[in-house]
């Protein structure tokens, strides 16, 4: 008996620290709002601009020439992201002269896709609710927090060689993982599932890059995955805080 007392006190003893080293989902949350710049500089601000360059993967036409290696090819689009608090947010890309729209008023999402027209048209479906969720102002754990959302701890994953506490945040039938650095408990990677036309993709971001604008760390690098294939990389330049945006800024243009 006193054997086994003695081993099940040294399994103890090891497990213990093991145990100790799991932060909870709101210690977790609070390192990241402090990484960030703390509650009282992020409540502060009310607008958001960012400038920078978007770089997409494009895929070639059926029956355009190829070499034998052919190297992936890219576009670069100059990129604007207008956002205010709570949820207005509008990003525009610039296509030769033609500009590409995703936008979210406060009551529903549109877009302007000059592949299809020169008009916006109302987004419906997964296509609005990636939109509004994009929108919220504070960013997804905030927002999953202010809903209720379940949030659990399922361990740790490296990303880009680093080890990452893996938060998973569970809205209705949709999970989303939030990959938090463990030293810096920034966001390193957000990863969901999305259905789309009846198969469901693997959607990633790759956050990277933190420097800091007026005391809140930003990131400066954002890398799309979809399926496990790049397919947009973002480059921002430039971070504005508490600049003068209109509401109107946000509204669907009437059609054309």
């Amino acid at each position: 008996m006193i054997r086994l007392t003695l081993l099940i006190c040294s399994l103890l003893a090891v497990a213990m620290p093991a145990l100790a080293q799991t932060p909870t989902v709101e210690d977790l949350l609070a390192k990241n709002l402090e990484s960030r710049g703390g509650a009282e500089r992020l409540r502060a601000i009310t607008t958001r601009r960012v400038a920078g360059t978007v770089t997409v993967q494009v895929q070639m036409p059926p029956g355009a020439p190829q070499s034998a290696e052919p190297a992936p090819q890219t576009l670069q689009m100059p990129m604007q992201v207008l956002a205010k608090r709570p949820n207005l947010m509008l990003q525009e890309m610039k296509m030769q002269d033609r500009r590409v729209v995703t936008a979210f008023d406060g009551q529903q999402a549109w877009a302007i896709n000059p592949m299809i027209g020169p008009s916006a048209q109302l987004l419906q479906g997964v296509q609005a609710d990636l939109i509004r969720d994009q929108a919220q102002f504070d960013g997804p754990l905030a927002y999953a927090k202010q809903r209720g959302d379940k949030m659990e701890i399922l361990g740790k994953e490296a990303i880009e060689g680093s080890p990452a506490w893996k938060l998973a945040i569970t809205h209705g039938d949709k999970i989303t993982t939030v990959y938090l650095d463990e030293k810096t408990t920034l966001e390193r990677k957000v990863s969901a599932s999305v259905n789309q036309g009846g198969t469901q993709l693997l959607v990633e971001s790759l956050i990277s890059d933190y420097q800091p604008v007026d005391g809140i760390m930003v990131p400066r690098k954002v890398q799309t995955l979809v399926g496990g294939q790049t397919q947009a990389t973002v480059s921002i330049e430039k971070i504005e805080f508490n600049v003068p945006i209109e509401d109107t800024e946000f509204k669907m243009p009437a059609a054309q």
